[in-house]
């Protein structure tokens, strides 16, 4: 076996590892946002109209005059010094309203919210398809060039949603916890990814641009035979 045939079935190998990896956790996400949404209806697991909201609690501000003080401390040859500027807090209150009470279930479900369950397993299902169409001799097709596409509009999805959700959750808790609201920031989930996910969508488009052009040159290079 030469080196060339060694690295075919090598790459193959991983790729077809991968398409598996990538089915399972989809027909795992299936059956968590399908339980997810079955509790959600049937079993809230809380009583009556109460709702809990995942909230981050303020403790200091970065601008604040102790945080400054313990820098200098610290700068003089002080000790280490942990300087807690928030926690995360649940707040719990009664919504007499079905419907908004049933989105806040959704969105604060626990261990993980319904709509990050919902956008994993959109992402874990577009790269199994993905992967499903990488084929010896036809690494290029249009249908990976639209999922491409579609991975894309999904991070970006993400971040809007990240937007519109705190918007509304900031709102909301203005009304409903009005003395405590300025000292409450939502927890919506999805900020916890090291590079903003508007730039992820925008890395794959240019990727789904680049492979458009393998697509064609694949296209015509079977034209010209």
């Amino acid at each position: 076996m030469n080196k060339q045939t060694f690295r075919k079935r090598h790459t193959n190998f991983i790729i077809v590892a991968l398409r598996y990896v990538f089915l399972f956790l989809v027909i795992a996400g299936s059956f968590a946002l399908a339980f997810y949404l079955l509790r959600a209806v049937f079993d809230p697991q809380q009583p009556a109209d109460v709702v809990t909201l995942s909230v981050r609690q303020k403790i200091l501000n970065w601008d604040a005059k102790p945080l400054r003080d313990t820098e200098q401390q610290v700068a003089r040859g002080g000790a280490v010094q942990l300087v807690q500027l928030g926690t995360i807090s649940r707040l719990m209150y009664r919504e007499p309203n079905a419907a908004r009470r049933f989105v806040l279930r959704l969105m604060n479900s626990q261990p993980q919210p319904v709509p990050y369950v919902l956008a994993t397993l959109l992402f874990c299902v577009l790269l199994h398809q993905i992967l499903r169409d990488i084929r010896p001799g036809v690494p290029f097709t249009p249908a990976n060039v639209q999922r491409l596409r579609w991975l894309a509009l999904l991070f970006a999805a993400c971040d809007l949603y990240k937007m519109l959700a705190t918007w509304w959750l900031r709102h909301h808790l203005a009304q409903v916890a009005p003395g405590l609201a300025p000292d409450l920031i939502p927890d919506t989930y999805f900020s916890s990814s090291l590079v903003a996910n508007w730039l992820i969508g925008l890395m794959l488009l240019i990727i789904a641009a680049g492979y458009e052009r393998g697509v064609e040159l694949t296209e015509d290079a079977e034209l010209t035979v």
